[in-house]
């Protein structure tokens, strides 16, 4: 994982920008058909079960540029080992490792519309201090 940023340069911490894709998934992102098309993709295949990631969707998130009105429609987000996007890279993952932990969420000043984070796992709490220092409520 160490080899996937952020290839747009929004976010310092690839593994937050995943996060910030994670809210996005049931909120009709301008990048839905795109994931549709390698999510059908990558369920036909059983070869996943292998402990690595799937290499096209972590190229697709790291080259995935997120449009303003993407952005906007972030309200939430959730630090959690068991988030759905985590499960479309690596479908295999038990959440049991440090692989997706964020080290970083700077950047987090382009979600406008952030008012609260739910935090269980996937980063040390003091990660989230630049957050809760702009009154974002943290759970």
């Amino acid at each position: 994982m160490d080899k996937y940023k952020d290839a747009t340069g929004l976010f310092e911490d690839f593994n937050f920008k995943l996060v910030v894709i994670d809210s996005l998934l049931n909120r009709s992102p301008s990048f839905e058909s795109e994931l549709e098309i390698l999510k059908e993709k990558y369920d036909k295949f059983e070869w996943y079960s292998t402990s690595g990631p799937i290499e096209e969707m972590l190229g697709f998130f790291s080259n995935l540029k997120l449009e303003p009105q993407d952005l906007d429609k972030v309200i939430e987000l959730c630090f959690d080992g068991g988030n759905e996007i985590y499960h479309l890279i690596q479908p295999g993952w038990d959440g049991e490792d440090g692989q997706f932990d964020v080290q970083s969420v700077s950047g987090f000043e382009h979600l406008k519309n952030l008012k609260c984070v739910c935090y269980i796992s996937t980063c040390d709490e003091e990660i989230l201090n630049p957050l809760s220092n702009k009154g974002i409520e943290i759970t």
